[in-house]
């Protein structure tokens, strides 16, 4: 009986290990109802479970985007200026508004996992999806996340995290990126997953053409793309270019999410 009830136990263990197996930069987790303002929306689901109520104007008409981040790691603004930019070129919204970035205690911690950044979302966050507008949030750590090299991940269908330290190992010392375009490339990487880029499971965003790189999980086989794997990578960023500019979906990536009711 010990031993029955042993293997049930051990098989247990191992489907939820499966369950909370991440992807490239995009990160799975459980479902869970968030909000209390009494407009029924799970903010607590898989990355890319959003895609469409993201893409299009369907259910929501408008967006907000909420940003917490830790002393010292305060958001670029000419980044945020350029993900506001990015969101209105791809997105079917009447409005995009990026709150006023708020700071938060340091969690005191050199590096963070999925479920450590999902925590702090559960005590900080303050926007919730309502009748129409669709709410999004991010935050910035003081710390790494517990993979190396990894400047933001997804983590639910309308989350993302960044990590500072790995910012500041991309924009210092000879030939790095400005701060900038770390920021402003590392943002709209990150939201693209949620918008289900490229070929998230589930997330009806589904490939027009086969353009995903099987060795690295959601991300484009195009190193030119935005959603290309070292675009979310601290060591391997600055490779990529030798200007200021910030690289754009490539044709593969905008006909995927226009099928899915983007722009």
């Amino acid at each position: 009986m010990k031993t029955l009830l042993r293997s049930k136990y051990l098989g247990i263990v191992a489907l939820f290990a499966i369950l909370f197996m991440g992807y490239g930069c995009v990160n799975d987790t459980q479902s869970s109802n968030g909000g209390g303002n009494g407009f029924e929306y799970d903010h607590q689901q898989n990355p890319g479970l959003s895609a469409n109520d993201l893409l299009s104007d369907e259910s929501f008409s408008e967006l907000i985007v909420e940003i917490d981040y830790m002393p010292g790691f305060a958001p670029n603004t000419r980044a945020l200026d350029s993900l506001k930019t990015f969101l209105e070129q791809r997105l079917n919204k009447s409005t995009v508004t990026i709150l006023e970035p708020t700071q938060i205690p340091s969690g005191e911690q050199n590096s963070y996992s999925a479920n450590d950044v999902r925590n702090i979302e559960n005590e900080y966050r303050n926007n919730f999806s309502e009748e129409g507008v669709l709410s999004t949030y991010l935050v910035i750590t003081d710390g790494y996340y517990s993979q190396q090299n990894v400047l933001g991940i997804a983590y639910f269908n309308t989350s993302n995290a960044f990590f500072g330290p790995a910012y500041d190992d991309a924009s210092t010392g000879f030939g790095s990126l400005t701060r900038y375009q770390v920021e402003a490339i590392s943002l709209r990487h990150e939201f693209g997953h949620l918008f289900g880029l490229v070929n998230v499971p589930n997330s009806g965003t589904d490939m027009q053409t086969n353009h995903q790189d099987e060795q690295n999980g959601s991300h484009c086989d195009n190193e030119s793309c935005l959603m290309y794997y070292a675009m979310q990578r601290s060591d391997l960023i600055e490779q990529l270019f030798n200007d200021e500019s910030i690289p754009a979906l490539d044709a593969n990536c905008i006909a995927d999410l226009q099928a899915n009711g983007g722009k």
